[in-house]
């Protein structure tokens, strides 16, 4: 959906991309301008300052002082306090309203709601309309509660959120799957990205529609809360408890999905003994649904049994950054994983979580049990292939 004149993204950071299927190495940018350009050239140098010490800074601002007068001292002091005031109070308000959120505008203003009405242009006057929605051209189906915020990026797909956690957040795509990952839902540079569905995914009018396993990717920082972080969450049995049910309604449709699973495996071979378990795999067949199940099921943080899993449902898989295998000199690359399944037709949304139990003997990758120093138990058991 994406513009086909984007480039590929090139992440801040070194790293690899998971997100398609293949290794894609990033070269991190040496020219701050954007323009892609290497160069080994220093640091811009002011050559009407190359003469000046430290000492003799602080001599200039000794004698600016010095000539400054009690009354003068006192004014230049009481400015500065509320300088620091005024930048408090508007820190504040950011922070209050969501405007220092790049997705705060999306949330809390007009753009997204689900109980407003938006209207077809066809239906209402013109003039009540921005030129913005009035310009675009909407695809057929569209859900009108999506138009505002289609309007706004034409890479819009869907929304996802899971009550009482951080995710809450409009989800695009894009034909390069590393178009987002450093980019926010405007299109500006943000290094917490977006929330993006997989190029190879489909979403269309009707459930049918859908990829057999959709695929989102977010980041997950250690610096912060962002994007996908809670998805980190669910290794934890009462997290899970608390959040059993995934919202993720697409343009087209209303979508709600129970969690099955919650597993950690890694992003290369050489950290599974040289097997990688392909989670992301947007088409497996449905005589192989059951199969893929089992295998998210045997590495799972925990089992639910009241949530079964049948070769005609639909799968959602979530899919963020973890570091639980890292050291001081080595980044492994893992992920962390939520699977969950569409709730079917006519089925309730409700999930009974009283038989659900943590699953202490859940298959990890080999990078784990290499760092504890103990036997892998699963060592010559088979990785789910299609």
């Amino acid at each position: 959906m994406a513009d086909e004149n984007r480039g590929s993204f090139r992440s801040e950071e070194t790293g690899i991309s998971f997100s398609d299927g293949k290794m894609k190495s990033f070269e991190a940018p040496s020219s701050p301008s954007g323009t892609g350009q290497t160069s080994s050239a220093p640091a811009s140098v002011y050559l009407d300052a190359t003469d000046d010490t430290e000492e003799e800074k602080a001599a200039r601002e000794k004698i600016k002082k010095d000539k400054m007068s009690p009354k003068d001292k006192k004014t230049v002091t009481v400015l500065a306090a509320l300088d620091g005031i005024v930048f408090a109070v508007i820190g504040i308000y950011l922070l209050l309203t969501g405007a220092g959120d790049p997705y705060g505008n999306i949330k809390n203003g007009n753009n997204f709601d689900a109980e407003k009405d938006y209207y077809d242009v066809s239906t209402v006057f013109e003039g009540e309309l921005t030129p913005l929605i009035a310009d675009v051209g909407f695809p057929s189906g569209i859900q009108d509660k999506f138009k505002s915020i289609y309007s706004e990026n034409t890479d819009t797909v869907g929304w996802i959120k899971i009550g009482d956690t951080s995710i809450d957040f409009p989800v695009v795509q894009a034909d390069d799957n590393a178009y987002y990952e450093r980019k926010n839902f405007y299109g500006e540079y943000d290094r917490r990205g977006s929330i993006w569905l997989d190029r190879r995914c489909k979403v269309g009018k009707g459930t049918n529609s859908l990829s057999k396993n959709t695929i989102l990717y977010g980041h997950n920082l250690t610096q912060d809360e962002c994007i996908f972080k809670d998805v980190t969450k669910y290794r934890d049995l009462g997290y899970y408890k608390a959040h059993p049910v995934v919202e993720f309604d697409t343009i087209y449709n209303d979508c709600k999905w129970k969690v099955f699973a919650c597993f950690v495996t890694a992003a290369d071979a050489k950290y599974d003994g040289g097997n990688l378990f392909y989670y992301i795999d947007p088409s497996i067949p449905d005589s192989m649904t059951e199969a893929f199940a089992s295998e998210c099921l045997t590495r799972s943080y925990f089992v639910n049994p009241t949530v079964d899993i049948v070769s005609t449902d639909k799968l959602l898989c979530l899919s963020t950054c973890i570091y639980d295998f890292d050291t001081a000199t080595e980044y492994t690359n893992s992920r962390c994983v939520l699977m969950a399944r569409l709730v079917r037709s006519g089925e309730s949304d409700s999930v009974d979580v009283s038989s659900a139990y943590a699953n202490e003997n859940r298959r990890m990758p080999q990078v784990y049990y290499d760092r504890k120093g103990i036997q892998n138990p699963f060592a010559s058991m088979p990785v789910f292939t299609r």
